[in-house]
Parts: C-alpha cells; structure tokens; sequence
C-alpha cells in the first residue's frame, strides 16, 4: 500500500485552517506528509503542491477536504484531478464527498465527469449572466440603486455543480461559500432559468 498524503490550500488572510488538518489526520495522514499553499482566490502559482506532484509516486493517495482544495476554479480542479490520478497513478480522496474517492471503481470517473460538465455549464452560463449586467450598467452610465448584489465567490461554480449533481445539499452548499442558504439557491436558480433560455433558443 502507498504512502498518504494530504493537500490544503487557503488564503494568507486566513487564521486557521478550519479544521482540515484534524480531518486529515483522522483520514490517517500524518503531519510530514502534509503540504500547505497559502495562495489567494486569484493565484496560479502552488508551490506546495508542485512539491507534492513531484513526491507522489504510483500507489499512493492523497486526501483533500474538498473538491475546491485542488485548484480556484474549475478548470484547474479538472487538470489537477488528471495529473494525481493519470500521470501520477494516485488514488484521490475527497472527504467532505465520500462519492470522490477513487478507490471506489470506475463508476466514480463518471461521476466526476459529470460535476466537470456541470461546473463548465454554470462558468459559461454566469460569464453570460456577467456580460448581460456590464451591458445593463453602462446603458445607465454605470448609475444603479437599490441595495448593492453580493459578489458571487469564486468556487461558486464548484460548488453548484456538486449540488447540481446532488453531492451536497443547498444548505450544505450555502455553509461552503459562507453565505445563506437562499442567496444560493437564488445564485442558482437564476443559472437554471439562464440555461432553459439558452436551450430555448437554440431549439428555434
């Protein structure tokens, strides 16, 4: 059996690691084979984990606390999920999502596929929804009212897309980007309505 190991990534502002290093020792990850980014939302550059790329070697396993732990969108989720499990020939576990984990079989490659497809639908559906309010907001010459909308966080598209695919619940979802349950389903909803037009169109 290989050796395990344990990935976090977090934000410089952070003062804690919310726990991840307790799950990780519970998954039985020891604290030397643990390796650490403190990176921001909009950063490319993981030195700790290219440090562990090169470690991981066929056999091995490493365990994340969530999906959003592998990369800041879903794009770099999805490249990050082939080089542990392709070029190095790791098992990954993904604990918050029992279902994510590779030892399972086969079955969970097109689970993932799934939640890759469902997160690309939702960035391409938000870019559009994004597009459509920068060209409401400069017809106004940049005037609105009313009350200012959240900004929507940058693993939003990950995490809808494991809700769209019914691996967390809303509330679940809403507890991960820290906001409430209907802001979520809000975000959402207007993604699904966003879809149906799409499809709508396109049918025309």
């Amino acid at each position: 059996m290989g050796k395990a190991y344990g990935y976090i990534r977090k934000s410089p502002k952070d003062q804690n690691d919310d726990g991840k290093l307790t799950k990780l020792a519970e998954a039985g990850v020891k604290e030397a084979f643990i390796f650490e980014d403190k990176i921001s939302n909009t950063s490319s550059d993981c030195p700790a984990f290219k440090r562990l790329i090169k470690k991981l070697n066929p056999g091995d396993i490493l365990f994340v606390t969530s999906l959003d732990q592998l990369g800041k969108n879903c794009d770099d989720v999805k490249e990050h999920w082939k080089v542990i499990t392709k070029d190095c020939n790791c098992d990954l576990v993904v604990l918050d999502t029992p279902v994510l984990d590779t030892r399972l079989g086969e079955n969970v490659k097109d689970i993932v596929i799934e939640s890759f497809n469902a997160f690309s639908r939702i960035k391409r559906n938000y870019a559009h929804q994004r597009q459509a309010e920068g060209i409401a907001v400069a017809r106004v010459n940049e005037v609105t009212f009313g009350r200012r909308s959240m900004p929507i966080p940058d693993n939003y598209a990950a995490i809808a897309g494991m809700y769209s695919n019914n691996l967390i619940s809303a509330r679940e979802a809403a507890r991960r980007l820290n906001v409430a349950t209907g802001t979520f389903l809000k975000w959402y909803r207007g993604e699904i309505v966003s879809t149906q037009s799409n499809a709508s169109v396109e049918q025309r």
